[in-house]
């Protein structure tokens, strides 16, 4: 039988691997060429509804003609991704197939932010790298490199924008808190749900009394949003940030509706009179449901709510990676990370971060809760849950994660 002086080096080899900086590399490298198979591998898959939508208009832009669909102004989608489209056709002509391998590149960067992210809530090295593990092998964020969905885009500039809003705050630095509020302003110009994710952490950084830092986070974020909407009044005549509010209100609030049923139902409204004009129509019809049935819509609120940390969902029948049983055991297998993750959310309630990343949750579950919920929602916050996940997991073992130091 072998001592403990003997087992001790084959325990300790794999233990130093795990924590240390070289891990950090290989999981951006093994991450990224797991994320390029499924992309090469799924080239010839059938697109969403949506990302016909955004290839439009990222092909309008590359063309010199705008954000148009057709001949036709739009705001129903938000602009960072069709930009970064259109970018990407104007240099290499139209290949999405380029936007998604850029796509798979981008997360590469993830493993490393998170890592620190762990370091901030005192966790050991290795319970550190585990988060970031976690992150780099995150199935639904390789899923969604194969679509021309925003996700990548919003995931990748909201946990750098937290990230920096943290160390501009910790260290009080006008240059980060200039960089976070880029990041942040990206992600809301990605997908609308997270405009108002800057303005949030500005309050959160306001309490700390970092008030330079905070109201440059809330002006630099918070820009993009209000120039997009100023853009919408002076080409569609209307002051808003999205023209689809009114169709996720109708389709969350009607007899229809279930807390998972998502696009399943169809709007009602008349589309021949125009993009605004449908939008308002909707949002009339959906407000009139939700007078005449109180009680249901709140139950289907709460219920949405809920659903939020529901990673399949309930996709349309068009088929593809998603549809497969690998699909639902890798969406089921998230829901116990999801789950150790608002608990970590919980026991690390005095740092900073904790409030930094329920901001961006909670904006996610208030727009699911009153509209319609789907998986790809919450994803942009899954590298951050990540990371309290091992907090918690940590906590549950008898580890208790570290309390906020107070800031110089």
């Amino acid at each position: 039988m072998l001592t403990k002086e003997q087992t001790r080096p084959s325990l300790s080899w794999p233990i130093a691997v795990l924590r240390s900086n070289g891990w950090l590399w290989f999981l951006a490298i093994a991450g990224t060429l797991l994320r390029l198979a499924l992309v090469l591998g799924t080239r010839h898959q059938t697109a969403f509804y949506d990302e016909l939508d955004y290839d439009r208009i990222g092909t309008s832009i590359s063309h010199g003609l705008g954000f148009r669909i057709g001949d036709f102004y739009t705001a129903y989608r938000p602009p960072a991704q069709p930009y970064l489209i259109g970018i990407v056709y104007g240099v290499f002509g139209h290949q999405p197939l380029i936007v998604k391998i850029l796509e798979a590149l981008m997360l590469a960067v993830l493993p490393f932010v998170c890592r620190r992210l762990g370091d901030v809530l005192g966790l050991s090295p290795v319970a550190a790298n585990l988060g970031a593990t976690l992150v780099a092998f995150h199935p639904a964020l390789a899923y969604a490199c194969t679509t021309l969905y925003p996700t990548i885009l919003t995931t990748t500039a909201l946990t750098v924008g937290i990230w920096l809003c943290w160390l501009a705050m910790h260290r009080n630095r006008s240059g980060m808190a200039i960089a976070a509020g880029l990041m942040l302003g990206m992600a809301g110009a990605a997908t609308s749900t997270f405009a108002p994710a800057a303005f949030l952490a500005a309050i959160v950084i306001a309490w700390k009394k970092r008030f330079k830092v905070a109201a440059l986070v809330l002006i630099v974020g918070m820009t993009p949003a209000v120039a997009w909407m100023v853009r919408n009044k002076l080409v569609m005549n209307d002051f808003v940030i999205a023209t689809n509010g009114g169709q996720n209100l109708e389709l969350g609030a009607n007899d229809e509706a279930t807390p998972r049923s998502g696009n399943w139902i169809e709007a009602k409204g008349d589309p021949t009179k125009g993009e605004v004009h449908l939008d308002r129509e909707e949002q009339t019809l959906a407000k009139q449901w939700i007078h005449q049935h109180p009680g249901r819509y709140a139950e289907l609120a709460v219920l949405r709510s809920l659903a939020v940390f529901d990673s399949e969902g309930k996709p349309r029948t068009t088929q593809g990676l998603h549809t497969g049983k690998l699909a639902h055991i890798a969406a089921w297998s998230l829901l116990p990370i999801m789950i150790l993750g608002v608990f970590g959310l919980i026991v690390s309630w005095r740092n900073s971060l904790a409030w930094l990343t329920l901001a961006a949750l909670g904006l996610v579950i208030l727009s699911s809760a009153a509209t319609i919920a789907k998986p790809r929602f919450r994803f942009p916050c899954d590298p951050l849950l990540c990371v309290f996940a091992v907090a918690g997991a940590a906590r549950l073992v008898g580890v208790k994660p570290k309390l906020e130091e107070s800031l110089p």
